[in-house]
């Protein structure tokens, strides 16, 4: 290795070792914050079969695409690389958190301020706590994007180095 090159050799293995630690971080919040979106997908299909809305159900496949491209983009900036597609995983990054919402405040809340028959307050109830899972996995992804901005402080809000 020549002298010249070593700070560089070194500063790379220590980006590429906080972009793997990251990666690792984020996979497993993934992981579990898919669990919630595959229970509504799930629900979501059903309420279709019997002739409902789908809006569950594609707002859970929305949600898991923009959380799987937002915990992409946050490892992707850890390791300084700027992508096209980076712009739209932040603009992307309002809609687990729109979904979250709906369910909680428009399918949970909205339900329970008429009290109804008991089906339909089991299902609120349901609705406010998928709300509330989906809100706190999708928090998880973002405290992951706060560990990487200190583990990474070289990097600028462009993605390269400061």
């Amino acid at each position: 290795m020549r002298p010249g090159h070593e700070p560089d050799s070194t500063q790379d293995a220590a980006t590429r070792a906080v972009a793997v630690a990251l990666h690792e971080l984020m996979a497993a919040r993934l992981g579990r914050g898919f669990v919630p979106l595959a229970l509504l997908f799930a629900w979501g299909a059903a309420d279709v079969l019997r002739g409902e809305a789908a809006w569950v159900a594609l707002g859970a496949v929305l949600t898991a695409g923009a959380m799987l491209a937002y915990g992409l983009r946050i490892v992707q900036r850890a390791l300084g690389r700027q992508r096209v597609w980076m712009a739209a995983a932040s603009v992307g990054s309002l809609i687990p958190a729109a979904y979250a919402l709906y369910l909680l405040g428009w399918l949970g809340l909205r339900a329970l301020v008429p009290p109804g028959d008991t089906g339909a307050v089991v299902s609120a109830i349901l609705y406010v706590g998928a709300g509330v899972w989906v809100f706190r996995c999708w928090m998880n992804v973002v405290e992951i994007e706060r560990l990487a901005q200190i583990m990474a402080p070289g990097q600028d809000e462009k993605g390269g180095a400061a």
